[in-house]
């Protein structure tokens, strides 16, 4: 896992985002900033060497290193992507969107963003300047801050959809949202079969619309 991507006394903030393959619901984003020296933590490093992609934690495990990043990262932020804006715009650019809007949260000026996945919307900072960024494929598995950002992310995305089902049970009874967190499970597929969409479905994803009819996105101008 390397804790700098570039060794070149340049600021790097790590992304990534949990449930954009989700049915329904929104997609977070995590971005953080870590030191990459041992001596920065309290316990020297220890923690920071359990740090991977969350998708490889157990959840206890993955709540665990999200507090210990969320008390020990220089800065993080999260932000999120309604099931609206994802139907609107599209999930890529939703995504995209929601990066953003975390990197607009992040206080402490960074000279380099690293990005998981393969595709990235040029950002500006607020002096008018575009940030170097680099794209990484399977960033989470090899990248500290991209794995930072990817439990943070989880854990926002996880926490919101038991938050949901706390307000209304019926979305676990008829969708079993507790054990799969609005991902298309053969327990889900059946309620949507069923119940139809609930309102926060994302009409726009096939499944979905397989349910619900013809979907027509509009076309981001």
């Amino acid at each position: 896992m390397k804790r700098l991507w570039i060794d070149d006394g340049s600021v790097e903030v790590g992304l990534d985002e949990a449930g954009r393959g989700s049915l329904w619901g929104r997609l977070y984003v995590g971005a953080v900033i870590m030191s990459p020296e041992d001596e920065s933590y309290f316990d020297n490093g220890v923690t920071l060497r359990k740090i991977t992609d969350s998708k490889k934690l157990t959840p206890r495990r993955r709540a665990v290193l999200a507090d210990f990043i969320r008390e020990n990262a220089i800065d993080s932020a999260v932000a999120f992507a309604e099931p609206e804006e994802i139907d609107r715009d599209n999930i890529l650019q939703a995504d995209l969107s929601a990066m953003h809007r975390a990197l607009h949260s992040i206080m402490i000026p960074f000279q380099r963003i690293l990005v998981d996945g393969n595709i990235w919307r040029p950002y500006t900072d607020t002096h008018g300047s575009v940030v170097p960024a680099i794209t990484i494929i399977e960033g989470d598995a090899v990248s500290l801050t991209v794995a930072a950002a990817s439990i943070l992310a989880k854990e926002a995305h996880d926490q919101w959809v038991r938050d949901e089902i706390v307000a209304r049970p019926e979305l676990d009874e008829r969708y079993g949202f507790a054990s799969n967190m609005g991902y298309g499970t053969a327990a889900h597929m059946a309620g949507l079969k069923k119940w139809g969409a609930d309102a926060a479905h994302r009409r726009s994803f096939a499944p979905v619309r397989a349910v619900t009819g013809l979907f027509t996105a509009q076309k981001k101008r």
